[in-house]
């Protein structure tokens, strides 16, 4: 009975190859959450879940990875979310549970049995390769409108699904290194073999994400594992040009090794560590190791493999397989304010302020970069203009490499910026890092506190949502609400810019494309 369900009931009932799930009905969709799509022991592949009989309950969400440091830095968080003011009376929400067993997924549906076919979106979380969690995600925005079915899923992250054994531990470990996206695997094989269960088509199956859920998407495009279990990809504001060498990462395992009091005559005891150890050694290794910029993966992220990434999947060009699968690409305008709250001279560098900082990432190309924004953002203070060239470095320098890595090499490739700039905390963040999220799950009324009041929110998230769910269903997110959408190629740079006005620009990232193209490196 897999792939049907149990329309008499009055809970939403799906029948899985596993079982039978209860789901919940919310006012315009169903939700069935925590379901369980595979089981792992530490460093070890996930395998496939044991079936049961009955109806088992989908109304909660699975457990998060273990994440949470128990000792944080001192001071206000980097993420500059935490600044925002809450409404009035709003409390703060409550800690999700963490646990290494967090092999869960959740689906969003409009409907079981009505023999529709809907395309399928399957949200991969930010947070890098670190953090974060599916389970705060809300696909009824997009569900609710019966054309697509969306997914979101927890998966290992940090030291937990990126540790690299190498030769250590006479390979009983060897693909620790890459378990978590291992997982996201038999995740999306799960999906293929049950979503019809839930009205999903499992050939029309796109992998979507921001931030690190971006290059996750993007180390999916080159896995040959993952061939055939996706066929479109968006990649939002995460380029995913490289990803760890192998002796790095072996250096890493080494540094955590120590770390914990191990060497590495006996690795294999991480295995055996309480989660809380493993974890306080993680978040210490990694303090030690922090990233030069957006895109630098130095510890805990995934490792070349000769079976799931043999190639680095955009670098230095698309990686064999990445074109196989469709590709919408982008970021926004200003994306690194978002990393700046713990950094509040950022907003009020002076002339001498912001040459420093552009030193750090130019070098002996700071003063004619200087000379560059000056031209191109006369009326700009220096803040600004500092915020706009190391957003242009950080993301939209790489995110236009691998639009065109993939273009040159034949791949159906689509391009977006999103310029909206958000009025909070007084205007200062511009179009920053997952100002998109609640419009392309629309969603707008949950990102108000960045979006601002208004009309305009509410039309670009039904635009962008549109747009996207046309792409996971046909490869193309042109429709009638749009300007014509040509697909991107490396001399053009067709890109739909999202905004107040939504219009069609080429090469809108040329400035940073031209005169920071030997700063990229990757």
């Amino acid at each position: 009975m897999a792939g049907q369900a149990l329309a008499q009931s009055s809970e939403p009932i799906a029948v899985t190859s596993h079982g039978r799930l209860r789901g919940q009905r919310l006012a315009n969709c169903m939700v069935f959450r925590g379901i369980r799509y595979a089981v792992a022991e530490r460093f070890q592949p996930p395998r496939a879940s044991e079936p049961w009989s009955g109806i088992r309950d989908a109304l909660a969400p699975g457990a998060s990875a273990p994440q949470t440091n128990a000792n944080p830095p001192p001071g206000p968080p980097y993420v500059i979310l935490a600044q925002l003011p809450r409404p009035a009376g709003a409390k703060a929400p409550a800690p999700l549970p963490e646990n290494e067993d967090c092999l869960f997924l959740n689906v969003w549906t409009s409907a079981l049995n009505d023999g529709r076919k809907r395309p399928v979106m399957v949200w991969l979380h930010g947070g890098f390769f670190y953090g974060g969690t599916g389970s705060t995600t809300d696909g009824s925005g997009i569900a609710g409108r019966g054309d697509a079915v969306v997914v979101s899923l927890n998966h290992r992250l940090n030291a937990f699904g990126y540790t690299h054994f190498g030769d250590l531990a006479g390979g009983e470990f060897a693909e620790a290194g890459n378990v978590g996206m291992l997982d996201i695997v038999a995740a999306l094989r799960w999906i293929r073999d049950n979503i019809a269960a839930f009205g999903g088509d499992p050939e029309r199956i796109m992998v979507f994400g921001t931030s690190g859920g971006g290059m996750k998407t993007s180390f999916l495009m080159a896995s040959p594992p993952a061939r055939g279990l996706f066929k479109r990809a968006g990649v939002q504001s995460g380029p995913g040009l490289r990803f760890m060498e192998r002796d790095a990462a072996a250096a890493v395992t080494e540094r955590l090794l120590r770390e914990v009091g191990l060497t590495s005559a006996n690795a294999a005891d991480l295995a055996k560590l309480p989660m809380a150890r493993l974890l306080a050694g993680y978040h210490s290794v990694a303090k030690a190791m922090k990233p030069s910029r957006f895109i630098d993966l130095p510890c805990f992220a995934p490792v070349i493999d000769p079976k799931w990434l043999p190639h680095h999947p955009f670098s230095p060009k698309a990686a064999a397989g990445a074109t196989d699968v469709a590709m919408l690409i982008g970021c926004n305008a200003q994306e690194m304010s978002f990393f700046w709250g713990n950094d509040p001279e950022a907003f009020t560098l002076t002339d001498a302020g912001y040459r420093d900082r552009v030193r750090t990432f130019a070098g002996r190309r700071t003063d004619r970069l200087l000379r560059s924004y000056a031209r191109a953002y006369p009326n700009a203070t220096a803040a600004r203009r500092y915020l706009q060239a190391f957003s242009d470095y950080s993301l939209a320098l790489p995110v236009t490499a691998q639009a065109d890595r993939h273009a040159h090499a034949g791949g159906t490739t689509y391009a977006y910026r999103l310029d909206l700039q958000s009025p909070a905390l007084g205007g200062k963040l511009g179009a920053l890092h997952t100002l998109e999220s609640s419009l392309l799950f629309n969603t707008p009324e949950a990102g108000r506190a960045l979006l601002g009041p208004g009309d305009t929110p509410v039309r670009l998230a039904r635009q962008m949502s549109e747009a996207w769910v046309r792409f996971a269903a046909t490869g193309d997110p042109n429709g009638t609400d749009l300007p014509h959408w040509p697909r991107y190629d490396a001399k053009s740079r067709a890109t739909m810019l999202f905004d107040r006005e939504t219009r069609l620009a080429y090469d809108p990232n040329a400035l940073a494309r031209r005169k920071m193209a030997p700063l990229l490196g990757a």
